[in-house]
């Protein structure tokens, strides 16, 4: 028994380290060689751009080595780094070996047979010189791909000429490492260019510190193009933060090849996107993994963009629009939104508790009213129905001043010429929008307050507020509102203003919807109400007047009655309702005319002793 348990262990044991070696197997293998050190920035973006694609595929494991060619940089360094990586690389097989830079790149070229076993791919990115014969040299015609970088010299120029018509003099900055070599024949194809435009000097001798020194003080029409700056004549490497702040001293505008410095302190230019180059080169690894029999392939990364930095921009007073093609800002300062994000964070959390408290409000109000008199009853409820009609208006009254104030601050943003006093005005109004937003939810609390006293007040103000309740309801129906008022026109009355408002809201909402209906049948109708007033006697008299489909003769002679109503949806409470204010409460009359379009309400009002008083 213990015999056979014995072996059935040992053929499990077997079984799972097949299976496990068979998953190993089934692993992609990609080994990146990187030319320089580790937090090297230029590097780390090219790997970031390659392995956000690469990480798409969850079979590829990826395993890193650095050259460091960037500190050391001689031939017995790199025979002690061969002996290193020969150990490293023993008896491991790799899919694909994946290049950065020249110096992995002619080091794997040189060493291919020593340091791999497995006929491997070799894929280079971001050289800027390639050469096929050097590929042919070691018999690896057929396993070499690429994504070589190719810097927009003479376009960086030809931007710097556009931007700065005055220019009489730029300084051209390169150092003399290996990189620098294969650049300095686009450099000096364009100095012979533009040399008889302006005066073009080329440093390749000096070091940062005589840089800072030597661009101190600001001249004008003259700038920088600066291109690469790592090793000085002192044979001392500078780290990329030493670079940024050097060329964020600079006093003369400095125009750069990639993303590199474009927000540490260069002022930007026709720009290489370094993680674009790792990306395209991931997508070339994938299409490799998915194509096994794929052809060599080279390609050449052109994808520029025109990117500048806002502070320098603004300090050198410089237009980026002067180029006549796309561009975008980096460094941009704060909007409103971005100062106050928390603030506006919690604003937006907290809303669905208003909106909540708002209609608990409504319902213990509604609840309240259960004990009062039969009529007080009856006009909560008319106002319970039209709640949903003030909630539709008050989320378009506030959509219009949130997107007027993106519109204000994309403005502020993307403005390089306004002046502090400029800046205030745009805060101001940003708030006259905020406090426009406010006033709009305190009146929506007003009108569903019921008028507690009789007061004197004027019908003009009472309209006023009745219409900001429904302006972008009527505005996005397409209709329009026109108030007449008679001139010297007496306009206080005795009693409710609230009830009043709920009245004219009734009227109002069913002459819009008297236009809607007519529209069902005429495309593109224009919906118009007008609203006059005037005195009559002792009274003062207001006619709203539509233009929808009118009412027909049998139903004008029960539209007063309660719960008579010609809508599929309808309480038959609303005009109703507008009787016994108008009526009994506030001693005045309403009748309706049918006119030969539309329809035409008449309300008549008692003037209050106050308009004589005033007169005397």
């Amino acid at each position: 028994m213990n015999y056979k348990v014995c072996i059935l262990f040992l053929f499990l044991l077997v079984f799972q380290s097949n299976l496990f070696s068979n998953q190993k197997k089934e692993n992609i293998q990609i080994l990146i060689i990187n030319s320089y050190h580790k937090d090297f920035q230029w590097s780390d973006e090219l790997i970031d751009g390659v392995k956000k694609v690469l990480n798409t595929n969850k079979k590829i494991e990826i395993t890193t080595l650095y050259m460091d060619s960037k500190r050391i940089n001689s031939s017995e360094y790199y025979n002690s780094l061969l002996r290193i990586y020969k150990l490293q690389l023993k008896n491991r097989k790799y899919n694909i070996v994946l290049l950065v830079d020249k110096f992995a790149f002619e080091f794997a070229l040189k060493n291919y047979n020593e340091l791999f076993f497995n006929n491997e791919k070799l894929v280079f990115s971001g050289i800027e010189k390639f050469s096929p014969e050097e590929i042919e040299k070691y018999n690896l015609s057929d396993r070499v791909f690429g994504v070589m970088e190719k810097r927009a010299i003479e376009g960086i120029i030809a931007t710097i000429d556009t931007m700065m018509p005055k220019l009489k003099k730029l300084y051209i900055i390169n150092d003399r490492s290996s990189n620098a070599k294969d650049t300095n024949i686009l450099i000096q194809k364009a100095i012979n260019k533009y040399k008889s435009k302006f005066e073009i000097e080329y440093i390749r001798k000096s070091t940062l510190k005589e840089l800072k020194q030597r661009f101190s003080e600001h001249k004008s029409n003259e700038a920088i193009f600066f291109v690469r700056f790592y090793n000085g004549d002192n044979n001392e490497f500078y780290k990329n933060r030493e670079i940024g702040a050097a060329i964020n001293s600079f006093k003369l505008p400095t125009f750069v090849t990639d993303t590199l410095f474009l927000k540490d302190g260069a002022l930007g230019g026709k720009l290489l996107s370094i993680s674009h180059i790792g990306e395209a080169t991931g997508e070339l690894v994938l299409d490799l993994i998915n194509k096994p029999n794929m052809k060599p392939l080279i390609t050449v990364d052109e994808k520029y963009q025109y990117l500048f930095n806002y502070k320098k921009i603004k300090e050198f007073n410089l237009n980026p629009a002067n180029i006549n093609s796309p561009y975008s800002l980096v460094n941009t300062p704060e909007s409103f939104f971005d100062k106050n994000r928390k603030l506006i964070n919690i604003v937006f959390m907290i809303s669905p508790i208003l909106i909540l408290l708002i209609f608990m409000l409504v319902y213990t109000l509604y609840l309240h009213t259960k004990t009062a008199k039969h009529q007080e009853f009856i006009i909560q409820q008319s106002k319970l129905a039209e709640i949903g009609e003030i909630i539709s208006s008050i989320t378009h009254q506030w959509k219009e001043p949130l997107i007027e104030i993106s519109t204000l601050v994309q403005e502020h943003i993307g403005s390089n010429s306004k002046s502090k006093d400029e800046d205030k005005k745009y805060i101001d109004d940003i708030m006259v929008q905020i406090y426009y937003m406010t006033d709009t939810i305190n009146d929506f609390h007003q009108f569903i307050k019921p008028s507690s006293n009789k007061t004197t007040f004027n019908i003009k103000d009472a309209i006023i507020k009745m219409m900001t309740i429904v302006h972008h309801s009527m505005k996005y129906n397409y209709i329009d509102i026109n108030i007449e008022i008679a001139k010297n026109t007496k306009l206080l009355v005795d009693g409710y203003p609230n009830e009043l408002m709920q009245t004219m809201l009734n009227i109002v909402n069913n002459a819009k919807e008297a236009i809607l209906e007519k529209r069902k049948n005429i495309e593109m109708y224009d919906g118009k109400i007008d609203i006059n007033i005037f005195n009559n006697k002792k009274y003062v008299q207001i006619e709203i007047q539509d233009n929808g489909c009118g009412i027909d003769k049998i139903c004008l002679k029960k539209i007063f009655d309660p719960y008579f109503t010609t809508k599929s949806k309808g309480y038959g409470i609303g005009l109703y309702m507008t009787k016994v204010i108008i009526e009994e409460k506030m001693n005045g009359k309403i009748s309706v005319e049918p006119m030969d379009v539309g329809t035409k309400f008449v309300i008549k009002l008692e003037l209050s002793n106050e308009n004589f008083s005033i007169r005397r």
